[in-house]
């Protein structure tokens, strides 16, 4: 004769059964961490020397001429002859008028210059795609442990290969973003650029290849994961800060997606500042959703049309 079950013993299953769902979630959220890969370069001191010296401007020989409204008179005088004006004791009206010119000529000179230099710009370009071009991961992976990632010739190397690449997989693209970013100067630049790679590199669970500055590291490859999503995606990014704005356009079709890859590949390295290329699940065997790509990645838009 089948006992009824005590309300105890229904409280101890209920917390048993508990327990297991709650391991089996943890196994399947470890299984599908969004494993990443990073690889490029930083601004590096030559760039960074290269692009103070712009501003360095010599002024010991720089000659100053007015014409002194109450004589007439046409006087010349050189930035030294100017300072030593206002020590001998000479004519304090000339010195301040000098001082004045001066002034004015240096602040209309920058203004000039301000306006009409070559700016540094950022871009970051996010494209995803569907998972099955897991030849995608293989393309990346090959290249982050051939390039090297301390001169501009590798950061040439890589956003050409890495272009070539997404080219080579355009039947698998989903959605795209871009954001282009002119700054005032390098130091800005920099400090954007880094921003913009720190905060996506954090939304890897891990980071299972990394070529970053000729740092590099690599874990083994896992095991293929047991449980996996039923529609995985790939993501990709590329992050270029360049010594003038690319003025790229917007990217509203596939057809400018393509133009766009094109243009950041075939950048000259003397125009690359700096440059990385990160790509989740890096893993091979592992699988990112479509809710943690429309969690970490908000801005993706769908394209309009469809590459032929």
């Amino acid at each position: 004769m089948k006992l009824p079950s005590s309300p105890h013993l229904l409280a101890t299953k209920s917390m048993a059964l508990s327990l297991l769902l709650v391991l089996i979630a943890l196994f399947l959220h470890d299984t599908a961490a969004a494993s990443g890969g990073a690889m490029g370069g930083s601004f590096s001191s030559k760039s960074s020397s290269s692009s103070r010296s712009r501003h360095v401007y010599s002024t010991s020989s720089t000659t100053y001429v007015y014409r002194d409204s109450c004589f007439g008179s046409r006087r010349i005088y050189t930035v030294h002859q100017i300072c030593r004006m206002g020590s001998g004791g000479g004519d304090i009206r000339s010195f301040f008028i000098a001082v004045f010119a001066l002034g004015a000529m240096v602040v209309i000179a920058y203004t000039i210059y301000d306006r009409y230099r070559p700016k540094p710009s950022v871009v970051k370009l996010q494209v995803a795609l569907n998972g099955k071009a897991c030849s995608l991961q293989q393309d990346l992976n090959h290249i982050a442990l051939k390039a090297d990632t301390s001169t501009q010739d590798g950061y040439k190397y890589i956003l050409q290969e890495s272009a070539k690449a997404l080219l080579r997989h355009s039947e698998y693209w989903l959605s795209s973003h871009l954001l282009e970013r002119t700054c005032h100067d390098g130091k800005e630049a920099e400090t954007l650029f880094s921003n913009i790679s720190f905060e996506e590199r954090c939304k890897f669970d891990e980071e299972t290849l990394v070529n970053i500055d000729n740092h590099q590291e690599q874990q083994n490859t896992r095991e293929a994961a047991v449980f996996t999503s039923a529609n995985p995606f790939i993501v990709v990014n590329v992050i270029v800060a360049t010594d003038g704005p690319l003025k790229l356009s917007p990217i509203n079709s596939a057809t400018a997606l393509k133009d766009i890859l094109k243009k950041l590949g075939g950048l000259a390295k003397s125009e690359i500042l700096a440059a990385h290329v990160l790509w989740t699940p890096q893993d091979e065997n592992d699988h990112l959703s479509a809710e943690r790509v429309f969690q970490d990645y908000p801005l993706l838009t769908e394209f309009k049309d469809k590459l032929d």
